[in-house]
């Protein structure tokens, strides 16, 4: 997702909370959804022939994007991928198992008793639209036949810039606009509602504790890895990392990136997924696009199934705590990962 994209869909956030007040604003958007619906099927079911970089692949992931976007302009649609949501994330934050202890009640009522998705509520309609369509976007290059490595492309060094203009103020700003900044809700009431607060010691304890939780975690997929039947797998990540984050030698241009790559995508990310998308759509939805976003992996998916479920434990904490709280772990296992991929003296 470029810069650009992340601007429209901040547009299209603000459009849906207008809504309230202004009903024309939901049919334009209405109609936006469903020009796309018929374009995206027109692609994929007329044009797939004359487009070269259609794989078959590509084209399935693009015909069922374009069918289940239009279907949820349908209310009966969205009503099923309410119950949908709510009972999926009524498993994976452990409500079925906290309801009956802390709450007295059954395992389907504490499964079911927080809906996370109003299927009756515009910005949630585009905002699952949104998700789909990016879900779909990121899902295109996947190669689906071998999960193990064909190949990863060795990028450019990313710059702080880069984190900047992309993890940093674009993902902040389509998370605030999201939740419909100074159109539904004011700057505290906003920022409230992504789960920005001011951090305890308890938070902070917690969000050391991810720290020490994600460099485990990332221990135990690395023996996987080096185990792995393609034996450059664990070559090639290493490869990536060095390539991604290299600033060779230079102590400070090191500490810079990492800092970048902390604050930015720490912030960045987290406050999308975990303080805009989580609430709307449940942890496990979030997560998967979190392991999406991570775009180097689209050649080695079995890498993406290791962010989400890392995504789902942030996701856990930050339903018992707050977005500050994951930050704190994100961003501080970014620093110190990011030093030592940049800093190879």
């Amino acid at each position: 997702m470029d810069f650009t994209l992340l601007f429209g869909c901040s547009i299209m956030g603000l459009m849906a909370h207008g809504s309230a007040k202004f009903k024309w604003l939901e049919w334009i958007l209405r109609g936006f959804i469903c020009v796309l619906f018929l374009l995206e099927l027109n692609a994929a079911l007329i044009m797939r022939d004359s487009v070269e970089s259609l794989t078959p692949w590509a084209n399935a992931i693009l015909f069922w994007m374009s069918l289940v976007s239009g279907a949820i302009l349908l209310l009966p649609v969205r009503i099923a991928f309410s119950f949908f949501f709510t009972a999926l994330d009524g498993i994976v934050s452990l409500r079925f198992i906290t309801g009956p202890i802390r709450h007295k009640l059954s395992v389907w009522a504490s499964i079911m008793n927080q809906k996370v998705f109003q299927p009756r509520s515009v910005p949630h309609m585009v905002g699952l639209f949104i998700y789909l369509t990016t879900f779909a976007f990121l899902m295109q290059p996947i190669n689906p036949v071998n999960m193990q490595f064909p190949a990863i492309p060795l990028p450019v060094p990313i710059t702080p810039g880069q984190l900047f203009s992309y993890h940093g103020i674009g993902l902040v700003l389509t998370s605030l606009c999201g939740v419909g900044i100074l159109v539904k809700r004011n700057w505290r009431e906003a920022l409230a509602r992504i789960g920005w607060v001011k951090p305890t010691w308890k938070h902070v304890a917690i969000g050391v504790g991810l720290v020490v939780f994600s460099f485990c975690y990332d221990l135990v997929w690395a023996y996987y890895t080096h185990g792995s039947a393609d034996a450059d797998m664990a070559s090639k990540i290493s490869n990536y990392n060095s390539t991604t984050f290299g600033a060779s030698d230079n102590f400070s241009a090191s500490v810079i990136l990492a800092l970048a790559t902390a604050i930015f995508a720490g912030v960045g990310e987290e406050t999308l997924m975990r303080g805009v998308l989580q609430p709307a759509l449940g942890i496990f939805p979030a997560a998967v696009l979190h392991g999406l976003m991570h775009a180097q992996f689209t050649y080695a998916p079995v890498l993406i199934i290791q962010i989400a479920l890392w995504s789902c434990v942030m996701g856990i904490v930050r339903r018992f705590t707050n977005t500050t709280t994951t930050i704190i772990g994100h961003a501080g296992f970014n620093l110190v990962t990011t030093f030592l991929f940049s800093y190879n003296p």
